[in-house]
């Protein structure tokens, strides 16, 4: 989770001004585009093509409708063996075991 150094961590950061981590990644958008523009890789606005079929059934759609019943029997099957409570039991959020544990700031074993 990023740090200002002041040792808030996650909600108590939405309020600042972006961090490194954010600037990197607008960075590197531009640099992708840029790149992608000055090789000729972005194709014309002008010729795309807007299909007026509208929905169809194709090789997808069947893919999607053959594996509803897999979903479906995973999730009758993590229905069965307890796995709301064992999520109940894992559950939790990290911010919440960091104000309940002191906020000893300690992540997997690691001091950060």
């Amino acid at each position: 989770m990023p740090d200002s150094g002041s040792g808030k961590t996650g909600p108590a950061l939405w309020g600042r001004p972006p961090s490194l981590a954010s600037s990197a990644a607008a960075v590197a958008g531009y640099v992708v585009e840029f790149a992608f523009g000055g090789l000729g890789l972005i194709p014309d606005q002008a010729d795309a093509k807007i299909p007026e079929e509208g929905i169809t059934w194709n090789c997808t759609t069947w893919l999607n409708i053959a594996f509803l019943p897999l979903a479906a029997s995973l999730l009758v099957r993590f229905l069965r063996a307890g796995g709301p409570a064992t999520l109940r039991i894992m559950g939790g959020s990290p911010y919440r075991a960091e104000h309940e544990h002191g906020g000893d700031r300690m992540y997997n074993g690691h001091h950060h």
